[in-house]
């Protein structure tokens, strides 16, 4: 079943990303947006992203369940916006790669649009089969021509099975190289990287119609001094977590910091699945800080299946099954690296956060 599993969700996340790269280059970044609660914009590339996955994986599969970003509220309260996004999903409905000559799903209404966005209303990941998707992960770097994310994950009872992530703008000639946010894939569009439980990490030119051969990628075997570790890091004064711990733990390692700047949460698993970045830390300035599970799903296994460790900063497993929101008092902080140097990157962020005056958690 994680062949055909596989297959949709390649293809579902392919016609997405080709979808929000075409809303980009059409608009020019002018994109009717909305103020999200958690103060980034969201655009239609968001809903018709959304409204697309859903409808193509529905067809398959109508009794999995999904939780996704966004629902269809706005859509609803404003007319105007949603035939705006209307439009783009009729002329997505033939985009993207064919299988033995099937196209994907999509809505046939409008009204059946904003039904399958607020599919992705769902709270339940604990059981069945639930598709946790973030249609444009990276929103505000989006609307800058930068690096972002279409993301999408399939949980099964509450761990993951398949993760796949569009990065429309990262050129494939970048894959094993640095990343940044301006190095971008203006004339292609980008790479889809995948991944399967127990069956490793790969990664995949985007065309406008097909995808190019799989490649896969691993990070074990490779070894670099503790000082020369690359910590992937929000950009700088834009993130409520601590970034001034951040950067102690990786100045007692010897490393730089700021070492790669990216936005986009999922595009810092990328980078970490890639080999373009070696070690990644969040540290909550409290516990009540929560973030969402679909910031995080898909893009934590691209990382372990290439051979990384993704845990939260007391050493527990990410429990993907806690439903939409992953609570700091869950899940305090997250640290991932490679075997090799995860030991040292943990203790560095447990020294680092026993320093705190008591009291600050």
């Amino acid at each position: 079943m994680a062949t055909a599993d596989l297959s949709v969700a390649l293809r579902a996340v392919h016609r997405a990303s080709i979808v929000t790269k075409q809303v980009l280059r059409s608009l020019n970044n002018r994109i009717s947006a909305e103020t999200k609660a958690d103060a980034s914009p969201v655009t239609i590339a968001d809903f018709a992203a959304q409204a697309l996955i859903i409808s193509a994986i529905h067809a398959v599969y109508p009794d999995d369940k999904f939780v996704g970003e966004e629902d269809a509220r706005k859509l609803r309260d404003d007319p105007d916006l949603a035939k705006r996004v209307w439009e783009i999903v009729q002329s997505a409905a033939s985009l993207g790669a064919e299988h033995q000559g099937d196209r994907l799903a999509s809505s046939e209404t409008l009204d059946a649009m904003l039904d399958m966005i607020d599919l992705g209303m769902g709270e339940n990941t604990r059981h069945g089969r639930v598709w946790v998707l973030d249609p444009v992960d990276g929103t505000a770097t989006f609307m800058e021509g930068q690096q972002y994310a279409v993301c999408l994950c399939l949980l099964v009872d509450g761990v993951q099975n398949i993760g796949v992530i569009g990065c429309p703008n990262l050129s494939f000639e970048t894959v094993g190289n640095k990343i940044h946010e301006d190095d971008v894939d203006v004339e292609g569009y980008g790479v889809i990287v995948s991944a399967v439980k127990g069956q490793g990490t790969s990664v995949q030119k985007m065309d406008a119609n097909s995808l190019g051969a799989p490649r896969q990628v691993t990070q074990q075997g490779i070894k670099k001094d503790l000082s020369a570790l690359d910590f992937v890091e929000a950009t700088i004064g834009r993130t409520t977590l601590s970034q001034s711990e951040h950067k102690a733990v990786a100045e007692s390692l010897g490393a730089r910091w700021p070492s790669t700047v990216l936005w986009s949460q999922q595009m810092k698993y990328v980078s970490l699945a890639l080999g373009a970045t070696d070690a990644l830390v969040r540290i909550p300035k409290s516990l009540d800080r929560c973030t969402h599970v679909w910031d995080h799903a898909g893009g934590h296994l691209l990382f372990e299946e290439a051979g990384g460790i993704i845990r939260d900063t007391n050493g527990a497993t990410i429990d993907f099954g806690l439903g939409r929101r992953l609570s700091g008092r869950d899940h305090f902080g997250m640290v991932a690296a490679m075997p090799y140097c995860f030991d040292d990157v943990a203790k560095a962020v447990s020294k680092v956060i026993s320093q705190r005056v008591e009291g600050d958690l």
